[in-house]
């Protein structure tokens, strides 16, 4: 490519115009370049709507007539011969655009009247789906459109695509503040509802610390979502710039494997960080007063127990840990069955995590589910062997954002879940039982009808 397309190009990919999201000024630097680079004196950019039955004219500039801005639309009816060649997704250069096959609908109502011989019009891409074109026009003699001035205009055009993406990125950005700031708004409104309405609640010491949500919940989600969107943005650059490589016939194999290396390490952490986000905004709605309503069923619960624990035990046999169920035969309740799943699953995801570290020196590591029938109702309970709890710490361990293994993941809402689970859903109580080096023993009694 010749030296001052490069320059341009360079000049334009390193301007912080492209990515701070406003379209409308990366959109004029862009097309102020084609003109510069292609020294022509007008050009466009035209997007298509949603069923691509027309492109719409959204920035014209037109130096020879001293204008910035026209609002014209071409329809795939009235020039089927310019869409069927805009359908191909290539680069249309029309050296006589008055006879070129693509153009010539235009002779008449756009060509002759304002002077253009020759059209270059490159597609726009965004997300692998071409939006739209950038057309670059022509007017006086006919000229051939080189190689160079093609790959120049279709890189321009490439950045828009770019634009576009910091774009929607800046929209998104807006759109999580406002979600935050509304939340916000919403936990303070229900904490004093549930302060008012919900006498249990208020009598819990374990749920003073409610109001720590506010606080906490937009630090938590905020700070993997910045993460993801810093990883996708530079796998993008790389994108790009192995592309441009590619394209040039300068991609090496070493450079190729330094970005599949990148790549792989970023997106590896954008997905670890959004998985994050996922989880701890789903845990948060769970920990709200009004939780989905759930389906009441009759369920047998030596069947049921057994069905929801089987799948969580290879992840403990991958931790060294066995896992062991005992429920009483026969035992039969109607009861929410998708409130007991969280229920077991929080509380052996628990054990799992906290319960077992190098200072134990147990033959077997064990984590026991057992379920029986009592005179208050029914009596759930997952006990581990582990290295226990501080006596000091039992009236932390359900309280939200308290954690021991916020270096792990860990986000503190797992038994803040169980406990809401336990009083709202059923009624029930829970119990903890543990002592450094004795284990831990969570219970908890759900109340049935006789």
């Amino acid at each position: 490519m010749k030296e001052n397309l490069e320059l341009i190009l360079l000049r334009v990919s390193q301007s912080p115009d492209i990515d701070k999201g406003e379209l409308d000024v990366a959109s004029r630097l862009i097309i102020n370049s084609v003109c510069e680079g292609l020294e022509i004196t007008r050009a466009g950019i035209w997007l298509y709507d949603e069923g691509q039955t027309l492109v719409q004219c959204t920035l014209l500039i037109d130096k020879g007539n001293d204008l910035d801005n026209e609002s014209l639309v071409l329809t795939r009816r009235d020039f089927p011969h310019y869409f069927e060649a805009l359908d191909s997704g290539r680069t249309i250069a029309a050296h006589d655009a008055i006879t070129d096959v693509a153009t010539f609908e235009f002779s008449e109502v756009y060509l002759t009247p304002l002077g253009i011989s020759s059209m270059l019009d490159v597609p726009i891409r965004h997300r692998g789906k071409m939006i739209g074109i950038i057309c670059c026009e022509h007017q006086g003699e006919a000229r051939k459109w080189l190689d160079d001035e093609i790959v120049f205009a279709a890189s321009l055009a490439d950045l828009y695509g770019r634009a576009v993406s910091a774009n929607e990125r800046a929209d998104y950005e807006q759109k999580l503040i406002e979600a935050n700031q509304t939340l916000e708004q919403k936990v303070k409104d229900r904490t004093a509802e549930l302060e008012a309405a919900q006498e249990k609640l208020v009598e819990s010491e374990k749920m003073a610390a409610l109001g720590n949500l506010v606080a906490g919940i937009a630090h938590e989600v905020n700070t993997p979502l910045g993460i993801a969107l810093t990883s996708v943005s530079n796998c993008k650059e790389e994108l790009k710039d192995i592309y441009r490589d590619f394209e040039n016939d300068e991609l090496t194999e070493q450079g190729f494997k330094d970005f599949e290396s990148i790549c792989s390490e970023g997106l590896n952490l954008a997905e670890t960080s959004l998985m994050r986000a996922a989880n701890l905004v789903q845990d948060f709605k769970r920990t709200s007063a009004d939780q989905t309503s759930l389906e009441i069923e009759e369920i047998a619960l030596d069947e049921y127990i057994p069905r929801v624990c089987n799948p969580l035990k290879p992840m403990l046999r991958k931790e060294q840990i066995e896992l062991s169920i005992d429920v009483t035969p026969d035992l039969v309740i109607t009861t929410c069955p998708g409130v007991i799943a969280q229920l077991l699953t929080n509380l052996i995801s628990n054990a799992q995590r906290h319960a077992f570290d190098s200072s134990i020196k147990n033959e077997v590591n064990q984590v026991t589910v057992s379920c029986s029938k009592s005179d208050e109702g029914v009596v759930v309970s997952v006990k581990d062997n582990g290295k226990g709890i501080p006596a000091e710490f039992h009236k932390k361990v359900f309280e939200p954002f308290y954690t021991t293994a916020r270096d792990k993941g860990g986000t503190g809402l797992g038994l803040n879940i169980l406990y809401n689970l336990v009083r709202q859903k059923f009624n029930g109580e829970i119990d903890l039982i543990s002592s450094p080096g004795e284990g831990t023993t969570v219970t908890v009694c759900i109340p049935v009808e006789s």
